[in-house]
């Protein structure tokens, strides 16, 4: 069995999609009924700038990858001769 590899980037899209998602709404509630102080925009900064690195990294390591590669799995796995099935 084979597919190409960027149906892995779509999984992955659709994961940050939802992280997204959830990040926004809870930056949200932080923001609007946390306490006014410097420990909530401290804490905003922080995942805002960690969240942005972690994006930065992954978008780096992505960038290289060749995504038109096919990606073969349980090759040989179920032919006569493996000695799985003997």
């Amino acid at each position: 069995m084979s597919f190409p590899l960027y149906i892995i980037l779509f999984i992955y899209l659709l994961f940050l999609f939802v992280w997204l998602i959830f990040s926004l709404v809870g930056l949200y509630h932080m923001l609007k009924f946390g306490f006014v102080n410097f420990t909530t925009f401290f804490s905003v900064f922080f995942y805002i700038a960690v969240a942005l690195m972690i994006l930065s990294v992954s978008y780096n390591f992505i960038f290289a990858i060749d995504w038109r590669t096919n990606v073969s799995i349980f090759n040989g796995f179920f032919d006569d001769n493996n000695f799985f099935f003997q």
